[in-house]
């Protein structure tokens, strides 16, 4: 059934009953893995406690168990989380690579509840993406010693060529805590190596699997009653009902197609609102919306090309997504119904609402064992009467070895604007107006990069060239017309008796208008520690000795910030972020260098294990130098207060005021998740405005109630 080094056992015909409990029946004959080796902070030392992996396998499922001990039992994080937060608790996973060519690794996983944490992480990445899901089983239950975890993975939520005999690249990892944060690995890691699957050594051989094909229907329906403030009433519509079907099926082991017929992509959860105030160019958000999830690491090297937020309110969609052996196939089309329309610029970016629009994206992607890739892209957006913009792209990521990798891509924007009041401004670039008159041009960017890692010394070069009319119909490429060269070197020094980690950093930037006219020049010097009770300082400066904004030239200007992270236990996690200093006003008629003040807090306290509140206020100030004068002042104080019945059912209740804009929403919320495709909620949203010619300073303009139900079928 598995080797490891040359063993191999059969494969098991009957199921386990995933319930967090091993019975010596259901587990026996297992391979059993050992994770030795503490490599997080330790450099591959022994690891303070024993933590065990057992792996068997049927024809259709994956079966994982680990046996977590823990020194002293009181030390165990555990908490009942939903999918994908249960980051600071204790928790174990399996490290999975279909193919053995280092493309990505695949880590399933779960507390000691059984909270699921999975998400996937590309050859070079140092942070995965949490909004890729799998579905499957998992349970835990904690003893004296530790816990125990169970999981059964179908080998259907995997991608791979078929084979009679499958050789996968695993491994098993830990993220437990002492006084602070540690990582154990069942194999050696070496530090600064940024190829994290290719230091796995363990093998699993599957022979026999014959998983069903998924045929899955997921339909859903959702309702809205929605009133608008009308005069000082709240008027309500008539409520509305939507019905839409989304469809999956796997066309082959390694292929798969996604369509969905008026989907409700609508933001249920509300986004974090970030401070824009003072931001001269438009700020995307994380993609949270899961049709979009699957398939995201064959985009993930091309940055801001693509940006699948920009498909808002699509009638239609369909993906398709192959993870061949040594090719990569992602090609997405969609018909939008509301599209945003951006325009990036040298000093600002301009937005627009346009109307219904056609899109698509195609990437394709050769994959080398080593971790290296090369790639195409090319993207294109029709809109309704006129106008479209086109994209053609290459790009390659190639590994020299462990310690040098280059970066290069390439793109070449091919833009019709529509005839269209979208964006209305007098603003000029190379002789063309931003504003859209049916114009035709061409825009380039380009891309280079180099990474050299060791243990104690990262370097990073990068250069980046823009043209003045490059645009990105499906992405997010906000600022164009300009040239720039960027160096970082890091340092990186271990742990002695108190301190974990040391980190000197040094970051400069020098940033050119794309005809060669200097823009800014920036110095950064950061340093950061990491103690041993969990506790995280950093500290930095950065130094702009010159800056131009809108034909205006700024010198010697700078800004100090400190960032502070704690976590004393699972019950508590703070971090604070204060920046004081200097910084152009870029958003008033006439900019100037004023002195600015931003500070962010964020406290979550979990009182009782199955209840959280977390507090976040972020504030913001500048000022005129010489006067003292008020710039701009405000604030945004939010809670996120949720009581989790369980692992799949919660009640959640969002308060934000927005001191900037004199606004307060609120959010209830109760939700019902049990795997990545079914949900349910039911909810209503309230927005208030400060209206100071009503009665009451506070009036609802605009109140929602809400539902929504989505339920996965089956079909094999």
């Amino acid at each position: 059934m598995l080797f490891y080094h040359g063993f191999s056992q059969q494969k098991i015909k009957d199921e386990i009953k995933i319930d967090g409990i091993m019975t010596p029946n259901e587990w026996k004959g297992a391979k059993i893995f050992d994770l030795k080796y503490e490599v997080e902070p330790g450099d591959n030392t022994n690891a303070p406690f024993k933590t065990t992996a057992f792996v068997l396998y049927s024809e259709t499922k994956l079966y994982i168990a680990f046996d977590a001990k823990i020194s002293d039992i009181t030390l165990l994080r555990a908490t009942i989380n939903e999918r994908d937060t249960a980051w600071n608790d204790d928790w174990v996973s399996i490290a999975v690579d279909t193919y053995d060519d280092n493309r990505n690794l695949i880590i399933i996983g779960a507390n000691a509840y059984g909270s699921q944490i999975d998400f996937k992480l590309a050859s070079g990445e140092d942070n995965g993406d949490p909004g890729f899901d799998l579905n499957y089983d998992s349970s835990g239950s904690i003893n004296k010693e530790g816990y125990i975890v169970e999981m059964a993975i179908p080998f259907s939520e995997f991608q791979y060529k078929k084979k009679d005999i499958l050789n996968w690249k695993i491994g098993f990892y830990r993220e437990a805590w002492l006084k602070s944060k540690i990582g154990i690995s069942s194999s050696k890691f070496v530090k600064g190596d940024n190829c994290l699957s290719c230091q796995f050594d363990t093998y699993i051989e599957l022979k026999g699997i014959n998983p069903k094909k998924r045929l899955d229907f997921i339909p859903f329906i959702s309702g809205n009653y929605i009133g608008n403030l009308d005069g000082e009433k709240l008027k309500f519509n008539k409520p509305s009902v939507k019905v839409g079907l989304n469809a999956r099926y796997d066309i082959s082991s390694s292929t798969s197609i996604d369509v969905t017929i008026n989907p409700d992509f609508s933001q249920v959860e509300s986004d974090v609102t970030k401070i824009d105030v003072n931001s001269p160019f438009a700020i995307n958000y994380q993609e949270k919306r899961p049709f979009f999830n699957e398939g995201k690491d064959i985009l993930s090297s091309l940055g801001d090309l693509v940006y699948s937020r920009s498909i808002n309110n699509p009638i239609f969609a369909s993906k398709l997504v192959n993870q061949g052996e040594k090719n990569r196939i992602y090609f997405l089309t969609s018909y939008d119904m509301d599209t945003p329309y951006l325009v990036p610029g040298e000093d600002r970016s301009y937005m627009g609402k346009a109307e219904e629009s056609f899109g698509n994206i195609l990437r394709y992607q050769r994959i080398y064992p080593n971790g290296s890739n090369i790639g195409l892209l090319t993207t294109n957006r029709f809109y309704k009467g006129g106008g479209m913009g086109n994209l053609i792209a290459g790009d390659a990521n190639i590994r020299l070895n462990k310690t040098y990798q280059v970066n290069f891509d390439f793109a070449h924007s091919m833009t019709e604007e529509p005839n269209n009041d979208w964006i209305s401004t007098d603003d000029m670039v190379n002789g063309k107006s931003i504003s859209l008159n049916g114009e035709k041009f061409s825009g380039n960017k380009i891309g280079i990069g180099l990474n050299r890692s060791t243990k104690n010394w990262r370097s990073e070069l990068l250069l980046d060239q823009y043209s003045p009319l490059f645009r990105t119909d499906m992405g997010f490429v906000t600022n164009n017309n300009y040239k720039q060269i960027s160096f970082d070197q890091t340092y990186v020094s271990e742990r002695d008796k108190k301190v974990t980690m040391y980190v000197a950093k040094i970051k400069s930037k020098f940033k050119y208008s794309y005809n060669g006219k200097l823009k800014q020049t920036n110095i950064m010097p950061i340093y950061s520690m990491r103690f041993k009770n969990g506790f995280q300082f950093t500290y930095g400066y950065a130094i702009i000795p010159f800056e131009e904004y809108k034909g205006k030239e700024f010198n010697n200007y700078g800004l100090n910030f400190i960032n502070l992270k704690y976590s004393p236990s699972e019950k508590i996690n703070i971090f604070s972020r204060l920046l004081i200093g200097t910084d152009i006003a870029y958003n008033i008629d006439d900019p100037v260098i004023g002195k600015k003040s931003t500070m962010t807090l964020e406290f979550n306290y979990q009182p009782i294990n199955k209840f959280n509140i977390g507090l976040m206020l972020s504030t913001e100030s500048m000022k005129y130098r010489v006067t003292n004068e008020e710039i701009y002042k405000g604030h945004i104080f939010r809670t996120d207060s949720k009581y989790q019945f369980n692992r799949d059912f919660s009640l959640k209740l969002v308060t934000e005021y927005n001191d900037f804009s004199e606004s307060l929403f609120i959010q209830s919320l109760l939700k019902w998740n049990p795997n990545p495709s079914t949900i349910f909620y039911l909810g209503g949203n309230n927005d208030l405005k400060n209206n100071i010619n009503s009665n009451e300073n506070w009036v609802s303009n605009t109140a929602q109630l809400f539902f929504k139900l989505q339920y996965l079928f089956k079909v094999q």
